[in-house]
């Protein structure tokens, strides 16, 4: 108990104590609270202040221009391409207006919802335009749905997005102005235009080369816009774009397309592997057509031939045979004073490099003109001639009528052929060469070479292109470089004489047309392949051949050039047979198309219409002379087989004559 008794005194001694404690504290001072008050919204204040002069006075440009782009937005408005036109203003590659259709993946709240309402109008499956609706990121702002839609849709699509009930699913959805690339001939002269990636730029032909200068310079359209899209009553303005230059092509469309069509014909009644044809004005040597076509093993298989996508004129090579007989007989106009009436002792075969080359149909030996010589297409009096004329010398003009060099086209992928030095010559070399095996050449440098003989003696480079056209409608023309004399123009005379006698008394008798003086040679060459793995030219009863025709018409005064080349012609293998007609038919529909009316042969050189050049040919170098002999001329042989001419009158021992 008292124990109990002392602790509540306690207890009550120092409840009194806290009582007293109470009552004589100082009360806190209230402005101490004000003070701290004033002192945060001072900061605060001073916080404001700061930015505002950020805004006002340190930074306003940069917040303006923010605003700016939250507020503005910017849309490409797209400048056109340039057209490809033809000589006489065909179009043959356009750009037209187009639409497309693209998203904005981040203003889309339902992808699913949106894209069962797209899906009729931009072709996708609603489930795959729905995995294309989601975003990506953040930043996932584009989306390409359609690249090209027909103005109908387009319509139906803006029209869509007015409708109350289902504008909101559509937001982020947009119709955009886009060109479209067309060509309103089809595949006509497609391996010369080319095409065209989605993206408009060129992938290969004219599209490819030109690219560059086609390509306009694009505008742009800005517009005022809220969260949900452009605003419209807002700011709007529009930099219209630049078109991009025309490109006025040499080629004639009407020309074209008569080579074509022949071309797919006769690959068609030959069973050809595929043909190839350049046409040309010798006078300028712009190109009026160039074709080729190809069988369509993988296609439909029923042996039919198309256009394909590259241009075989330019990029593949062959052995072209007799065609090149006239570079080498022309060097021996030139540099030895032959004439078409020069005889020229030709023996029954003749023995170069360990092969046998004879004339078929066969001959005894004995002199024969230069006119039969190349007529009849003869192998060993081509060969004899050439031995007169020296292989450099044979080699010397080879290069000078641009074999082994590019056309001067300038296109991508061209090839320039093979050449060699004659001191890279082996075997029957110094015998095949001339009489145009173991060289290779490109159906455009033919055109070129012959050319040379059709244009008193100048050799000019192809061009395929006349001249970029500015969207203003001025005419840039392509620079050439000038025209360099090749042979005297007396030379080109003589050796326009003696390729009429082609036409008119030997080979190339189907390559004649009624009422019209024809220049030219056929070729019929052998061609390497591979049998059992080892490349050859195969031997009789398997043989392949590349078929050629070069000419010119009218032969005293040239209009028209044509090369014809048709590869494995597997019925009528011969050039006569397969590729001189050709040259007959489409030059026919040429010169009617061009209004060259018939000429007659004129007898004296003296009234010949073409002028003569402005300069006068190369003074001749030195030559080097074989003297002429019955006996044969041996070398080593390179294990390489021999090539006569099948085409006329030469070929190996037991070989069929061509012609």
């Amino acid at each position: 108990m008292i124990g109990r008794r002392a602790s509540s005194r306690d207890e009550k001694r120092r409840a009194v104590r806290r009582s007293r404690y109470r009552r004589t504290a100082k009360p806190r001072d209230p402005l101490n609270r004000l003070v701290v008050v004033l002192i945060v919204f001072a900061l605060i204040g001073a916080g404001y202040v700061a930015v505002l002069v950020d805004l006002q006075v340190v930074r306003p440009d940069r917040y303006r221009a923010l605003g700016e782009t939250q507020r503005t937005g910017v849309r490409t408005v797209p400048a056109y391409r340039g057209h490809i036109v033809d000589r006489n203003g065909f179009v043959l590659a356009s750009s037209t207006p187009g639409h497309q259709v693209v998203a904005d993946p981040s203003q889309i709240t339902d992808p699913r919802a949106t894209a069962a309402l797209l899906a009729p109008y931009v072709g996708i499956e609603a489930g795959q335009l729905a995995q294309l609706l989601q975003p990506k990121s953040e930043n996932d702002h584009y989306e390409l749905l359609t690249r090209s839609i027909t103005d109908d849709i387009a319509a139906q699509l803006e029209e869509l997005k007015q409708d109350d009930e289902v504008s909101k699913a559509l937001i982020g959805i947009y119709v955009q102005p886009e060109e479209e690339r067309i060509y309103p001939g089809g595949d006509l002269a497609k391996p010369i235009i080319g095409r065209v990636d989605p993206d408009e730029r060129g992938i290969y032909g004219v599209e490819s080369q030109y690219d560059e200068a086609m390509t306009g310079i694009p505008g742009e359209e800005v517009f005022e816009r809220a969260r949900f899209g452009s605003i419209s009553v807002g700011d709007w303005k529009v930099k219209p774009g630049s078109a991009g230059y025309d490109v006025v092509l040499t080629i004639d469309y009407r020309i074209q397309h008569v080579v074509e069509q022949a071309l797919i014909e006769h690959c068609a009644d030959t069973g050809a592997r595929g043909a190839t044809a350049v046409l040309t004005d010798p006078r300028t040597s712009e190109i009026l057509a160039m074709a080729s076509v190809e069988r369509d093993d993988n296609g439909t298989g029923d042996g039919s031939c198309i256009i394909p996508g590259k241009n075989k004129a330019l990029v593949d090579t062959f052995e072209p045979g007799s065609v090149l007989k006239p570079i080498t007989i022309a060097a021996a106009v030139e540099e030895l004073g032959f004439s078409a009436d020069t005889m020229v002792e030709v023996p029954s075969s003749i023995r170069v490099g360990g092969a046998t080359f004879t004339d078929d149909p066969y001959h005894p030996g004995a002199p024969f003109p230069v006119s039969q010589i190349m007529a009849n297409s003869m192998n060993v009096g081509t060969i004899r001639i050439a031995q007169q004329v020296g292989p450099g010398t044979v080699h010397r003009y080879q290069n000078r009528f641009g074999f082994g060099q590019l056309s001067g086209i300038g296109a991508k992928g061209e090839e320039a052929g093979t050449v060699r030095e004659p001191e890279e010559w082996q075997g029957a070399d110094s015998a095949s060469i001339p009489i145009g095996q173991g060289i290779t050449v490109t159906a455009a440098q033919l055109a070129a070479a012959y050319n040379v003989l059709a244009n008193d003696g100048l050799y000019q480079n192809l061009s395929l292109v006349r001249s970029l056209r500015s969207p203003e409608g001025v005419d840039y023309p392509r620079n050439l470089p000038p025209a360099k004399p090749v042979l005297s123009a007396e030379t080109a005379w003589t050796m326009a004489d003696i390729l009429v006698g082609v036409v008119d008394n030997g080979t190339g008798k189907t390559a004649a047309i009624d009422g019209y003086t024809v220049a030219g040679k056929t070729g019929t060459a052998w061609k390497v392949f591979e049998d059992n793995g080892v490349f050859g030219y195969g031997g009789p009863g398997n043989r392949r051949y590349t078929a050629t025709f070069a000419g010119f018409v009218p032969a005293h005064a040239p209009q028209l050039s044509m090369v014809v080349v048709v590869d494995e012609p597997q019925r009528g293998w011969s050039a006569s047979a397969v590729a001189a007609p050709v040259f007959s038919e489409v030059a026919l529909y040429a010169l009617r198309i061009l209004g060259v009316p018939p000429d007659t042969e004129p007898t004296n050189p003296d009234v010949r219409v073409r002028a003569k050049p402005a300069e006068a040919a190369e003074p001749a170098a030195a030559l080097e002379s074989i003297p002429h002999s019955d006996s044969s001329v041996d070398g080593p042989v390179d294990g390489r087989q021999a090539a006569p001419d099948p085409e006329s009158a030469m070929s190996v021992p037991g070989e069929a004559a061509s012609q």
